[in-house]
């Protein structure tokens, strides 16, 4: 048997509503180190996007630097297997790979690393890791017309391919079991709002491709979910949408044995829950003082939907005395009975109807992409698209 944790997506340094949540990170790394005590895991395997930038912040990298120092320290014959994500930047995340392999940390940094496994051994089995990072387009040649392959789909097609018979190696090699870490978006599974998803299904990945494995260990999408017979998203160990609060957040452990594969969630403790509640702004502000949920809520980072039909001014900065992780407001009735009165249209139809400026489209893509929506690159596009205007009516 073959026992070993599976999780990806940790985002280390991301940044929430314009709020750090590293505290956070730390505090879960920490119970993923506690459940890692236990020596019956023979490997840790973290399927992509360690950070939640190509560029990590000096605190993300001093914070995942100090967890596989205490990691290593405590369990020295623990495996820890480790591929870049699409967050990532692979060559970075790679630095000193062959230094931190001699210390049984494993980083797949490049294309051509995931057809060389890594075998863990475990209790009368041997188990062969394949680890495969993000594929960026052009990082595989296509043998059927000899140029560089694109689409994530292709791309897939060639590694699967690739794998198969480095697969089969491994195990006339005397390898009991294999495993595939892989960071790809596969056709069927369930995107949250946190995920960068690729649009089109040539950008989404047929799980059937690696059906030959014991077990694949896949990162990307948020939503924990089993997306193929023994093929298992752990989801990310913590939320980072508010459209992601009722979701179970987990590490998953994998126990192998040959023709049986038992996957257990473990739930993960967040420092800090996300909560969504809905009200009247006077009642957030003055009359919910001894309402216990609220008082209960008001320890977790927050989104409030105010139900008035008056725009509230700076809601933000009012309710945040009271609510001191209040990340997000939300108008929507409000904003709603604004539009109507602009386009003569009422009641719910209206906000449906609201269109969204250039601006506001940029704004929310800098927040997806740097967690937050820069002054001066808001500047620019505003120059930028008011040029575009001008030439467009001359």
């Amino acid at each position: 048997m073959v026992k070993f944790l599976h999780t990806a997506d940790l985002h280390l340094g991301k940044i929430f509503h314009e709020h750090s949540l590293l505290e956070d990170q730390a505090a879960m790394l920490d119970q993923l180190e506690g459940i890692l005590l236990d020596d019956s895991y023979r490997a840790l395997l973290i399927a992509g996007d360690i950070y939640d930038r190509s560029i990590p912040s000096p605190e993300a990298v001093a914070l995942f630097g100090a967890f596989l120092e205490k990691l290593c320290a405590a369990r020295p014959d623990l495996a820890i297997l480790v591929l870049p994500g699409n967050h990532d930047s692979a060559p970075r995340l790679g630095f000193g790979r062959e230094l931190f392999a001699k210390l049984g940390i494993h980083i797949a940094a490049e294309p051509e690393r995931a057809f060389e496994p890594v075998l863990v051994k475990g209790s009368g089995e041997t188990c062969a890791f394949f680890l495969l990072p993000f594929l960026y387009p052009g990082c595989l040649n296509d043998p059927k017309s000899g140029e560089p392959a694109r689409s994530q789909g292709r791309l897939a097609e060639l590694a699967a391919a690739r794998l198969k018979t480095a697969r089969g190696a491994a195990v006339a090699a005397g390898a009991s079991l294999t495993v595939l870490g892989a960071h790809l978006f596969t056709l069927g599974g369930r995107e949250s709002e946190s995920e960068r998803i690729f649009l089109g299904t040539a950008e989404q990945v047929d799980a059937k491709l690696f059906t030959g494995f014991d077990y694949v260990a896949l990162g990307h999408l948020h939503r924990f979910q089993q997306a193929a017979p023994n093929t298992w998203y752990s989801g990310s160990p913590l939320a980072y949408s508010f459209d992601e609060v009722d979701q179970d957040k987990v590490f998953l452990s994998v126990e192998l044995t040959p023709g049986k594969v038992t996957v257990t969630p473990i739930p993960v403790r967040p420092l800090r829950k996300l909560r969504r509640i809905r009200g009247g702004f006077n009642f957030f502000f003055r009359d919910s003082a001894e309402d216990p949920a609220i008082r209960e809520a008001a320890k977790d980072y927050l989104e409030i939907s105010l139900d008035d039909t008056a725009l509230v001014e700076n809601p933000l900065a009012l309710l945040r005395g009271r609510f001191p992780w209040l990340l997000s407001i939300r108008q929507n009735e409000a904003f709603a009975r604004l539009a109507a009165q602009d386009t003569g249209v009422t009641g719910e139809a209206a906000l449906p109807g609201r269109k969204r400026s250039p601006a506001e489209d940029f704004a929310d893509f800098l927040r997806g992409i740097y967690g937050e929506a820069d002054s001066e690159k808001m500047a620019l596009f505003g120059e930028l698209f008011a040029e575009l205007e001008r030439g467009a009516d001359n």
